[in-house]
């Protein structure tokens, strides 16, 4: 007997094979991130211990790369005796975002690395005073509480102890937190002279990277002539550019909001007359420049450790840093970033988690770019695969017609 398939079933089995298989792979590749992100960062440190001066030089090139550019375009290229000597011009605006990039670091270590530790320091000094008036404002309810008749079920469910408990676990996590980062902070300055031959290595191969940029893209492309046909190059360098503008809108456009958000913060903060105001300030302006999560990231810890002193004072923090947060979520941030991923909100969320159990915190903010990129890749591989095939993109979107079977309308 000849056993008859159908193909629509066929097809659809087919497709919710390669769905469930797919749904299983995503599975298993989250649930192992912890041992994908050990073995990357195990590669990731040995080629930073390698090639570490290459990629400061690299990266220092990059993020100074646009300087350097409008430098050369808007304030030397209008000076008449320099339109014409494009490596003088070029020189002196490398020089230019060299001495802005050591005035800013000096500034940071004379002017706010000090204060920045001493908020600290002052922090761990009165962790003693804010766990005994946490209690107290625990022990406060626990009476208010019990004036109610409720003893009976205080003294079954321990509840007062239980939370007792749990702020002395908090308020010790906190403190060695602290700690850690006291003792980062110190042993980052005391590696100083450990990694400045590095360091001035990255920074002579950034000058002459940001110098010889025109050499090196003239030779990247020879290269790339030498093994692709003249329609692939093309593609790349115009995959190559759109990815470019996309990282350089994205880093220089969130590291201006973040910088705009930490100095209101501040100035909301100094009006509010809350202590630790440098730090705090800090602290919202740094984890801003995370998508999402970066707020609340910034924003509970600052809270927490005023509430220490004054649950007034914390409510008012709260209330600033939700008003600050929406101000940058629906004016600020739409009118410095725009749509400058064009990904759905989905993607950078799940960009941001994967992007921080591989990389830290220099993953969720790098992350979303990165995915954007990719993104970009694919929907232009997808999109020249529709072309060459005879679809268009309106009509791969769409629902296709569905198909009737002839002996079924017998």
């Amino acid at each position: 007997m000849k056993i008859q398939l159908d193909r629509r079933l066929v097809k659809y089995a087919l497709h919710a094979f390669l769905v469930i298989t797919m749904a299983i792979i995503v599975y298993q590749v989250l649930d192992n991130m912890g041992y994908f992100s050990d073995q990357l960062r195990l590669i990731w440190k040995w080629i930073r211990r390698i090639l570490s001066p290459f990629i400061i030089g690299i990266f220092a090139a990059y993020i100074l790369n646009p300087g350097v550019r409008r430098f050369e375009e808007s304030v030397y290229g209008r000076v008449k005796f320099l339109k014409d000597n494009i490596r003088i011009k070029r020189m002196l605006s490398i020089a230019s975002m060299f001495l802005i990039v050591i005035l800013f670091f000096v500034m940071i270590f004379i002017v706010v690395t000090p204060r920045v530790i001493a908020s600290i320091s002052d922090i761990m000094r009165n962790f003693p005073k804010y766990m005994d008036n946490t209690i107290v404002f625990v022990e406060n309810i626990e009476l208010t509480l019990r004036a109610q008749n409720l003893d009976a079920f205080f003294q079954e469910f321990q509840i007062i102890e239980e939370i007792e408990g749990w702020l002395e676990n908090g308020f010790q996590y906190i403190r060695e937190s602290l700690d850690e980062i006291i003792d980062m902070i110190f042993f980052q300055i005391t590696n100083i002279t450990s990694g400045v031959l590095n360091f001035l290595i990255g920074m002579i191969m950034a000058f002459y990277l940001l110098y010889d940029k025109n050499i090196i893209k003239k030779n990247i492309n020879k290269i790339l002539y030498t093994f692709f046909s003249r329609e692939m190059v093309f593609r790349i360098n115009d995959f190559g550019r759109d990815a470019d503008d996309l990282f350089g809108r994205y880093i220089v456009g969130r590291s201006i909001d973040s910088f705009i958000i930490g100095v209101i913060a501040f100035i909301g903060l100094s009006i509010l007359g809350i202590p630790y105001r440098l730090l705090f300030s800090i602290i919202i302006g740094v984890t801003n420049m995370i998508p999402y999560f970066g707020p609340y990231l910034g924003g509970i810890p600052v809270v927490i450790v005023t509430m220490f002193s004054s649950f007034q004072e914390a409510l008012w923090v709260g209330l600033f840093i939700i008003a600050l947060q929406q101000f940058d979520g629906l004016v600020l941030g739409p009118k410095i970033l725009g749509d400058s991923v064009g990904i759905r909100p989905i993607w950078i969320i799940l960009s941001i988690y994967v992007g921080g159990r591989i990389f830290g915190i220099l993953g969720m903010f790098l992350g979303v770019p990165v995915f954007a990129v990719i993104v970009m890749f694919l929907e232009r591989l997808i999109n020249r695969r529709l072309q060459k095939r005879g679809i268009s993109a309106k009509e791969a979107e769409s629902a296709p017609p569905r198909i009737k079977d002839p002996a079924q309308e017998g």
